[in-house]
């Protein structure tokens, strides 16, 4: 279960930096139609929302994984 749920965190934190990569581009991209005081943020916002979801879901499994172990290893001494 220890392994299983590290590689789903690891998972969860790829997606969520690629999320957030393909937000960050399309922003860009979209920046260089607009005029100046636009803000390319707007379209992008669910991208943007949903990447930083993914990786605080990522974080907080780290967590959990790591106060597994040291139950784990606690009960073992």
């Amino acid at each position: 279960m220890k392994k299983n749920l590290e590689k789903i965190s690891n998972y969860i934190f790829y997606i969520g930096v690629l999320v957030a990569g393909y937000g960050l581009y399309k922003s860009f991209i979209s920046t260089r139609g607009l005029p100046p005081g636009a803000c390319p943020i707007e379209d992008n916002r669910p991208k943007l929302y949903l990447a930083i979801g993914l990786l605080l879901v990522s974080y907080i499994m780290s967590f959990i994984n790591d106060r597994q172990i040291k139950k784990n290893k606690n009960k073992n001494i």
